[in-house]
């Protein structure tokens, strides 16, 4: 399955226009073999009784030793079926089209049987694409004892903006909590470790809307 940041490396420059794009992105994810295994019952309701038939007798009519009967034993309705993404599957279902049994689209029916639409990016965020591109804003955040407390200025999309803390060691940014559920305007939490109370924090501001209290 394509991930956002698989996704966004070919997507429009302008994130917003990035973000239309990843929410109409759609895919052919496979499903578990269970779940495409077809025999003569699927074949006739993904293409009808008279397709199905035909199919069925094109299936029979193949000599043993260029389709063993174990196989053609796969399709009856007593038989759990076939993958049909399985060598065997593809080569039947292209032959049934090669000598016009069956039509291509109806042969891309039998064939797509073994696929899911998915839409991972649907409900993607502008904070999601900002670190998948990895260019999320940040703002300094102020400590409270053992919590940073951050103030969202207005309401923007519900995300989990994340905490930060600059290592000394290595004199980088690295993450070491994160606030849940920032969406409404108003005050939010988040516990800092031990460790990290001294150190320099900062938060994920995608919106703009958030400020150090």
């Amino acid at each position: 399955m394509t991930t956002l940041s698989e996704f966004i490396s070919t997507a429009d420059a302008d994130d917003a226009t990035a973000l239309t794009q990843a929410r109409a992105f759609s895919e052919q994810v496979l499903k578990p073999v269970d779940s495409r295994m077809a025999n003569e019952r699927t074949v006739m309701g993904l293409i009808g009784l008279v397709s199905g038939e035909a199919f069925m007798q094109a299936l029979e009519a193949i000599p043993i030793e260029k389709l063993p009967s174990r196989v053609k034993a796969w399709f009856k309705p007593s038989e759990d079926g076939i993958d049909i993404v399985s060598s065997e599957a593809i080569s039947l279902i292209d032959t049934t089209v090669s000598d016009g049994t069956i039509t291509a689209d109806e042969a891309a029916v039998l064939k797509g049987y073994a696929y899911d639409t998915s839409t991972p990016f649907v409900n993607a965020t502008l904070y999601d694409l900002l670190k998948a591109r990895s260019k999320c804003p940040k703002s300094t955040v102020v400590v409270q004892g053992a919590y940073a407390v951050i103030n969202v200025t207005a309401n923007c999309e519900a995300h989990n903006p994340q905490l930060h803390a600059l290592n000394p060691r290595t004199g980088k940014s690295q993450r070491i909590n994160g606030f849940q559920g920032v969406g409404l305007a108003g005050l939010y939490d988040a516990l800092i470790p031990p460790e990290w109370r001294n150190s320099a924090l900062s938060v994920d501001d995608a919106y703009g809307v958030v400020e150090g209290v």
